[in-house]
């Protein structure tokens, strides 16, 4: 147990935290806050998993080799990024305490507690979690069949995108259940990232009244835990498919790109930090779109034409064309995924 807990918070917060300080060097001092820096980093982290996953798969790479070799990539970029950010680690941001901050963290403790006690019995998610459990129990990749455990041939399809094998590979990191790990940890981290985005978001709505971003995160509550009048809304989606990929792209990724446009949308005071923000929206764009992509074959058909729309409205806004110029690179990794699909289908 102790070990368990111990990977745990090496492999799900101190790495993914070390990868997301580098990148958080571009943001500005009052939006560099921990819990935004750790959205960054596990945003890095699947898109680092999916540029090497495919590679291995294509390989013939065993499921734990990849783990292996995962773990030091990211180990040696998390200290890098690090140690060629530790000048800005004093630089932090903390929330400014008020009353509705904290009715938000209670109702999101709250939803993660529950979240430990729900189950939930969809398809989808007994191919995702079948995926994932073959992978870890059998040290291959999609050369089992999820429903079933029978041998059977590679799905292009779907092995294309690595959701349910980043699982099985958070699961060998910390040594835990693939189950357990989905429906306890993963789910309250991703619950966690979600509303970190939310409350992030509302900090750049409301500007000048910190406490209002608080409030804006209970009223996300709101929606998401009374959001169940259908199984497709993303409040159904976040509160019974919390680790499935579809719901990682409509619950993280999606959130984090308006954050990102929202981020573009303000006036900057001279014109190196714009050039320095407009390089990490690109980047982080292009690193959203390839976390999507590893997610769910769904992510670049959602993800871009929201990038696209989204960009142009802040170029326009802006009256710059280069903040759309700099969304173009997202559509190299969406644009990958699609050939790739279409050579292997």
């Amino acid at each position: 147990m102790l070990t368990t807990i111990f990977l745990g918070i090496l492999w799900l917060l101190v790495i993914p935290f070390g990868l997301g300080i580098f990148p958080s060097k571009l943001l500005k001092k009052e939006n560099r806050y921990p819990g935004l820096i750790l959205v960054i980093g596990y945003l890095v982290m699947m898109a680092l998993f999916e540029c090497l996953y495919l590679p291995a798969l294509a390989a013939g790479v065993k499921f734990r080799t990849l783990c292996l070799l995962f773990r030091l990539l990211i180990g040696i970029l998390s200290l890098a990024s690090a140690v060629f950010g530790v000048k800005d680690l004093k630089s932090f941001s903390l929330p400014k305490k008020n009353l509705w901050l904290f009715v938000f963290a209670a109702v999101v403790v709250l939803q993660c507690v529950a979240r430990w006690f729900q189950g939930v019995t969809d398809g989808d998610d007994a191919f995702f979690l079948g995926t994932a459990l073959n992978a870890y129990t059998s040290n291959t990749m999609y050369y089992l069949d999820p429903y079933t455990g029978m041998a059977t041939g590679l799905d292009m399809r779907h092995a294309l995108s690595a959701g349910g094998i980043f699982l099985a590979y958070l699961s060998n990191s910390v040594k835990l259940h693939p189950t357990i790990m989905a429906h306890i940890v993963y789910a309250d981290i991703l619950l966690i990232l979600h509303y970190i985005c939310f409350f992030h978001i509302g900090k750049l709505l409301f500007p000048d009244k910190e406490e209002n971003a608080g409030l804006f995160g209970c009223m996300v509550c709101v929606f998401d835990v009374f959001g169940y009048i259908s199984i497709f809304t993303p409040g159904a989606f976040l509160l019974t498919r919390t680790w499935q990929g579809k719901s990682v792209i409509a619950n993280l990724c999606i959130p984090f790109v308006f954050f990102l446009l929202l981020l573009m949308l303000q006036e900057d005071l001279t014109k190196k930090q714009f050039r320095e923000k407009r390089l990490f929206f690109g980047a982080l764009l292009f690193a959203t779109v390839l976390a999507g992509v590893c997610m769910a074959g769904t992510g670049p058909i959602i993800l871009l034409p929201l990038i696209a729309i989204g960009a142009a409205v802040v170029a326009a806004h802006r009256k710059k064309f280069s903040v759309f110029a700099a969304s173009l690179p997202a559509v190299v990794p969406a644009t990958a995924f699609m050939i790739l699909l279409a050579i292997w289908k």
